[in-house]
């Protein structure tokens, strides 16, 4: 290949990538203008109440106001975020609603600074959106007057930017058009990107309000972690008495009916210490089954990896473990995965109908902080839902209570995947 067409082969791609950020960036600030919009009934709605406030009524009315504003940065969050290629986070702690919740929110600035995000969005969003979407017309009705100028009846010249009597007139017109043509073209960009950084720092929460966000993220990792622990212990004693227990019952009732017979001498003792063996035999199996329940002998002995491989062999459908560059895992970690995937195994065996399934456990380090991700997929119906008791709750209660985070994708018709991601140090 000649250097001539390597060179037009890379401009080709540079070009393509050129007018798509273009595309983009006309479409989100004509977005703007709705958006504008939107937020101009939002402010509207927030004046009539903190009006209707000074008699009393519109106290009733503070929660739902709060959450319009609400509803509108959550929107702007995702379309700036969208746009900027990153996530904006939201300053609320929940998605709690109400007027002792809408005073939180006014007495930390944050009502405040959304506030100014929708000022900003009618101030500035709507005319840019106006002249993303008037300026390309206006600017080609002025490129095509050089084409029907010269048609117009006598004494009614073409107007456009000016009245045209001349070539040299219309000339004039169709560079002004060009001209206007491609400063819209190539401002959008970064017109766009200044834009949409002044709302990320309107809308993206602040210093103290991470914090704040931090600190209830942990209480809530904490409660999560007692409530999960408490559900275990009531487990843990549900099996003991409704499994272990009645069969040491039946040991001893059989124990008793062959002292009672020594005693007597009568009936066959043997028969009754053959059962009381036997009964023996199915408390030990039963105790055995709860301990490997509390922390199974394979996940201790030899680590995260061989446990899932055991549960992926004891699959009644081919499944696969697929492993990239595995690392060391806190026990704590190690059992929060294993019994996650257990659960989503046991959904994929129960409901899915699938065929085949694909266990893919990844560890990749990010900013100094090593964290391990496990995807379970699965080629069946989807349609999973927590809602529906399939125990995706419990995989995220046991996840999340280690700070990790758990995304679920089950569209009708499938595929499902259990996507969960743990930090290391946990």
């Amino acid at each position: 290949m000649s250097s001539t067409e390597g060179v037009g082969t890379r401009q080709r791609p540079r070009d393509a990538k050129s007018v798509r950020r273009s595309a983009l960036s006309v479409r989100y600030l004509a977005a703007g203008t709705l958006s504008g919009l939107y937020g101009l009934l939002v402010l509207a709605v927030i004046v009539v109440v903190a009006a209707l406030s000074v008699v009393g009524v519109g106290l009733l009315l503070t929660g739902a106001a709060s959450g319009l504003l609400r509803h509108w940065c959550d929107r702007e969050r995702v379309r700036v975020g969208r746009a900027l290629g990153r996530r904006i986070g939201s300053p609320y702690p929940s998605p709690a609603a109400g007027a002792d919740v809408a005073r939180r929110r006014i007495a930390d600035g944050t009502s405040a600074r959304d506030l100014a995000a929708v000022l900003q969005r009618i101030v500035v969003g709507i005319p840019l959106g106006v002249v993303t979407v008037l300026l390309p017309l206006v600017s080609l009705q002025a490129l095509a007057l050089p084409t029907y100028w010269w048609a117009m009846p006598d004494g009614k010249p073409a107007d456009q930017l000016f009245e045209i009597t001349s070539w040299w007139l219309a000339l004039a017109s169709g560079l002004i058009g060009l001209a206007g043509l491609a400063a819209w073209a190539i401002a959008a960009p970064p017109v766009r990107s200044a834009d949409a950084k002044l709302l990320e720092l309107l809308l993206a929460p602040t210093r103290d309000q991470e914090l704040r966000l931090r600190a209830h993220m942990e209480e809530q990792r904490r409660r999560s972690a007692v409530d999960l622990h408490s559900a275990e212990l009531r487990r843990i004693e549900r099996d003991l008495h409704d499994a272990a227990q009645n069969r040491l019952v039946a040991v001893s009732m059989f124990i008793g009916t062959a002292q009672r017979q020594l005693s007597t001498g009568t009936g066959d003792v043997a028969t009754a210490l053959a059962k009381a063996q036997d009964a023996n035999r199915d408390a030990l199996a039963e105790m055995r089954r709860i301990i490997r329940g509390v922390y199974p002998p394979v996940l201790a002995e030899e680590g995260l990896v061989p446990a899932l491989g055991l549960l992926a062999d004891r699959m009644q459908i081919p499944t696969r473990l697929r492993v990239d560059a595995p690392a060391p895992t806190p026990a704590s970690v190690d059992a929060a995965l294993y019994f996650s995937v257990a659960e989503a195994l046991t959904n994929v065996a129960k409901h899915s109908n699938a065929t085949e399934c694909d266990i893919h456990l990844t560890w990749t380090e990010d900013d100094g902080e090593m964290r391990v991700t496990t995807t379970v997929t699965d080629d069946g119906h989807g349609g999973a839902e927590r809602s529906k008791g399939t125990g995706l709750a419990g995989i995220e209660s046991r996840i999340e209570a280690l700070g990790g985070t758990v995304a679920v994708a089950s569209p009708p018709g499938g595929p499902t995947s259990v996507r969960m991601e743990l930090p290391c140090e946990s």
